[in-house]
C-alpha cells in the first residue's frame, strides 16, 4: 500500500456509531478507509480495508441477520484479506459505513450483525 496516496481521491462514505467509538468510512478507488478519531479530539487511528475483502465478506455471510464477529471470522478462514478478528472487525465497521451491514446488538460482549447481500 502506498502511504502517500493513500487519502487521495477518498470521499467521505458515512459514519458509524460503536459501542466505545465512532468510526467515519472513506472510499478510494481500490480500497476503503475507516478512521477512529482520538477521544480528545487530537489524533487517532485508520485502518485500510482492500475493496476485494468487504466484496469476499459480503459473498460469505451476505444475507445473515445476525453474525458475530466469530462467525464472520470462521466464514472467512481462508482469506488472504482478513488476518485476524480485528480486520474482521474493521471490515464490518466499514461495510456499516457504507449501508451494507449494521449492528442489531450485543451477545455477551460480542457485537452482533445484520449483513445484507450485494456487493461494494
Amino acid at each position: 500500500m502506498n502511504h502517500r496516496s493513500l487519502f487521495s481521491n477518498v470521499r467521505y462514505r458515512g459514519l458509524v456509531r460503536a459501542t466505545r467509538r465512532h468510526y467515519h468510512v472513506f472510499e478510494g478507488p481500490q480500497h476503503f478507509v475507516l478512521l477512529s478519531p482520538g477521544t480528545d479530539g487530537n489524533g487517532g487511528n485508520y485502518h485500510v480495508i482492500e475493496r476485494r475483502a468487504l466484496n469476499y465478506v459480503l459473498s460469505r455471510v451476505g444475507g445473515s441477520r445476525s453474525i458475530t464477529t466469530k462467525g464472520v471470522r470462521d466464514a472467512t478462514r481462508r482469506s488472504k484479506f482478513l488476518k485476524d478478528r480485528f480486520s474482521v472487525l474493521n471490515a464490518l465497521y466499514a461495510l456499516a459505513g457504507l449501508k451494507k451491514a449494521r449492528i442489531t446488538g450485543m451477545k455477551g460482549q460480542a457485537l452482533v450483525f445484520a449483513v445484507s447481500k450485494g456487493a461494494v
